[in-house]
């Protein structure tokens, strides 16, 4: 999916003003909206960070609430599509929404989180890693709780770099929607910087519904210098596609990928594949190193089977986020959370510490866990952080991103 454009924006801001709050919690509630997928492709991507923050829910509920009062939840499903997130988002506000959880997605959580931004309601995306869900893009209002896309690339860029001992890598961009962007943005400036200025050896973007990729695999394999590994950023069929024809083609460089590969999901779709490492939230092999994400997984056990990624990590994180703040604040007033929000400085959550600002609503530094895949099957390699901090004011405008990037090509 494309960013949403400055004329998209600025017309979901105007149709959100008319949002108006129908329904009002009483004094002894707390409504907290969820506009989130639970249908069409981005459900894969929704649904265990929504179980997650029902968790949260349940727990915080049987312990007395937040300021002695229970949580109600109200849902609608955007059904992975922008004009019904906007539709979506408008309804658990009409239900009286107090807080709103968007989708795990900038393109995709963006339409619902603009409707909270018009309103005066404070909404947090449960992993959306693009900035823009956030001050520098939709509002003040407006929070994400993963680490930005950006600080994930560097991640993937210090791993490779200094743990696999990788050294020419080739970019291998599906440029369909922001997050896949900043993840490459963030692995090219951060191997720029930890090597002293060597330059990747070569670039190449795809599309996440191009049937093949062999004009892409044909430029890797003819690249000089050749590359020893691939930097992959894209998500869902597309991903697992391009991943087939990469090593049927005889291709079995090291490939490095960010957390859509989190989970379970994928590895029937690309059988024993091998040399492969990637970012998740936790593992859910029963052999995480945090006794926390080891509890929780049960917990998602018990009450929705085995999941098939970790995403239900940053989902309770976000609702532990809202009651850490309303209690600090001492009320649910919107103005007053997102004040108490500004405040967070290495909380420590479910997903980690947690850190904003007035002028940083997502992370910019956060460990996350290295998975390796091998023979078809999953290794928990730790935790892993970076020296290396992203700068949020960096974020590049739409259509920047391949022009200011071309300063990391050889």
């Amino acid at each position: 999916m494309k960013q949403l454009s400055t004329t998209l924006a600025g017309a979901l801001f105007a149709f959100a003003l008319g949002t108006t709050t129908d329904a009002i919690a009483d004094d002894h509630e707390i409504i907290i909206g969820f506009a989130v997928a639970q249908s069409g492709w981005m459900e894969l991507y929704d649904r265990h960070p929504m179980n997650g923050a029902l968790i949260a829910i349940d727990k915080i509920n049987a312990e007395g609430g937040i300021l002695g009062r229970q949580i109600k939840t109200v849902f609608a499903d955007t059904k992975s599509d922008r004009a019904e997130g906007t539709k979506a988002g408008k309804k658990v506000l009409r239900d009286g929404a107090q807080f709103m959880v968007v989708s795990c997605d900038y393109d995709m959580g963006g339409p619902a989180a603009l409707t909270a931004q018009a309103a005066g309601v404070v909404a947090m995306a449960t992993c959306a890693s693009d900035p823009k869900m956030g001050v520098q893009g939709i509002g003040r209002y407006v929070f994400s709780m993963a680490l930005a896309s950006q600080g994930e690339g560097f991640i993937l860029a210090d791993y490779g770099h200094k743990e696999l001992n990788l050294r020419k890598p080739y970019v291998l961009l599906d440029d369909s929607i922001e997050y896949n962007k900043g993840v490459c943005q963030g692995f090219m400036e951060r191997w720029v910087q930890i090597t002293g200025g060597e330059k990747i050896v070569g670039y190449d973007i795809f599309k996440q519904d191009d049937a093949s990729i062999a004009s892409q695999i044909t430029r890797i394999k003819s690249n000089d210098p050749a590359p020893d590994n691939l930097m992959i950023c894209s998500y869902g069929t597309g991903l697992t596609s391009a991943l087939r024809q990469i090593r049927a083609a005889g291709i079995e460089l090291p490939i490095l990928h960010g957390e859509p590969l989190d989970g379970s999901w994928w590895l029937d779709a690309v059988p024993n594949m091998s040399n492969l490492w990637h970012t998740a939230y936790g593992s859910i092999h029963d052999d995480d190193p945090d006794p926390a994400h080891q509890w929780i997984l049960e917990e998602y056990r018990k009450r929705y089977g085995e999941p098939e990624s970790s995403f239900y990590i940053p989902g309770y994180a976000t609702i532990e986020a809202y009651k850490i703040a309303v209690e600090k604040a001492g009320s649910i007033d919107s103005d007053k959370v997102l004040a108490a929000l500004e405040t967070f400085d290495e909380v420590p959550l479910m997903i980690g510490p947690s850190t904003f600002t007035p002028d940083q609503h997502i992370q910019n530094k956060r460990p996350m866990l290295i998975m390796e895949v091998q023979g078809g099957k999953k290794i928990m390699r730790g935790y892993y952080g970076t020296a290396g901090e992203w700068k949020v004011e960096s974020v590049f405008s739409e259509g920047d991103f391949c022009s200011k990037c071309d300063c990391c090509l050889q």
